[in-house]
């Protein structure tokens, strides 16, 4: 899947034009539920989980139902490893009551600078500090598996386990952007673990697509709906058809906010959900109207939830005003092919690091790391190995972001 350059060089180009930060990419995040992993079919099921995780793309992983850190190697290995060598790597896993949560990220777009988790009565909660790499931005992700089933006492147990969660994010620092991803298990918007999240205050979350009412076995929602791709009872888990909308990806205020990092609502995705199979199996007639047959039956055969996701799209980092954003990096010739030269001048000597990325926030290049003497410095980047497209180059100097020029190598 290619996420749109035209896009990202329109909306770059219009925030230059504004004081503050200017887009500099976009990374994805993706949560899923991949159903008591590895189990006694984890290694049959990793071709179906290559093949959806290789059509979605994503940057940041996190799933629910991981058995143990086997479980998190086995996948590494058989599922990551094999659809992309050698660029993922798996965050710090805590093992838990019951299945656990996990991370795997693209350590060349982001990495992780803190972690733990929240006790509850139930399934810990797991969080973990991301710093993007591109732009020095820090965003913290939890990532939940609430009690399932429906009934009194399982909402109860669910708002016990939400208590704990909405202590936690009304004690955060008040600028740190904040998502919550996971499968909540909750049935409609009117339950108190719900309310709790959503109610006014310091940590109030949000669904970035405002689709909040009654989920359950109601075609209203058909396009959201997460589980179950599946009617018929194998290899565990429910067969209910899509009927329930039980996995979300929520942020807070600062998420959504426009400014600096921040969520991009209109790529808010159940991935494989047509709308066209409410209370079905995906693969039922009619065909699929957003996935081929082949991506339908992987996400049929992996798992009883659908994955979900969102672009986030991350800025240069740079606040207007800052002495920082005094400095400049040029390029030229620009768009260029097959070579461009890069150009800055420095007031003091630092360690400078000039790096690029691609669009999708991954780095391709290093250009200098090194001690720099004050004056001018110029160095020369010749992408022989690049396909075309739009690039990023960033300039740090003692390890803050200083300046951010967009590259375009013409091919």
């Amino acid at each position: 899947m290619i996420r749109s350059a035209f896009r990202l060089v329109t909306v770059l180009v219009a925030l230059q034009l504004l004081a503050g930060p200017s887009l500099a990419g976009e990374l994805r995040l993706m949560d899923y539920n991949i159903l008591n992993y590895p189990g006694s079919t984890g290694t049959s099921r990793a071709p179906h989980f290559r093949t959806i995780i290789g059509e979605v793309a994503p940057d940041i992983l996190v799933v629910q139902e991981m058995i143990g850190a086997s479980g998190v190697n086995h996948f590494m290995s058989n599922v990551l490893e094999p659809l992309e060598p050698g660029l993922w790597a798996a965050g710090p896993y805590h093992d838990s009551y019951d299945t656990d949560r996990a991370l795997f990220i693209r350590d060349e777009c982001v990495t992780v600078t803190d972690s733990g988790w929240l006790d509850t009565t139930l399934r810990d909660i797991e969080w973990w500090d991301l710093e993007i790499v591109a732009s020095g931005e820090v965003f913290r992700l939890y990532s939940l598996h609430l009690k399932a089933s429906s009934g009194s006492t399982n909402e109860n147990r669910r708002y016990q386990e939400c208590l704990v969660l909405r202590a936690h994010l009304d004690a955060m620092p008040s600028d740190l952007h904040a998502i919550v991803a996971g499968d909540y298990n909750i049935y409609d918007s009117g339950e108190p673990a719900w309310g709790l999240l959503r109610s006014a205050g310091p940590g109030q979350l949000f669904d970035p697509i405002n689709r909040e009412g009654n989920w359950h076995v109601n075609a209203s929602f058909a396009d959201v709906h997460t589980q179950s791709p599946r009617t018929t009872q194998f290899g565990g888990g429910a067969n209910g058809g899509l009927d329930d909308r039980f996995d979300f990806i929520l942020a807070n205020d600062d998420m959504l906010d426009g400014q600096g990092l921040d969520m991009l609502t209109d790529t808010y995705t159940a991935f494989g959900n047509d709308g066209q199979h409410f209370n079905i199996a995906l693969t039922d007639p009619p065909a699929n109207g957003v996935v081929s047959a082949a991506v339908a039956s992987a996400i049929h055969d992996a798992s009883d939830h659908l994955p979900v996701f969102v672009d986030l799209a991350y800025t240069d980092g740079l606040a207007a005003g800052t002495p920082a954003a005094t400095l400049r990096l040029d390029a030229y010739p620009n768009p260029f092919n097959p070579a461009t030269r890069l150009s800055f001048s420095l007031p003091a000597a630092g360690r400078t690091t000039v790096a690029i990325f691609d669009i999708h926030g991954r780095h391709v290049d290093t250009l200098i790391d090194a001690e720099q003497a004050e004056g001018t410095v110029t160095l020369d980047w010749r992408p022989e190995h690049l396909p075309g497209g739009v690039y990023l180059a960033q300039l740090r100097v003692d390890g803050a972001p200083m300046a951010m020029e967009k590259l375009v190598l013409l091919k």
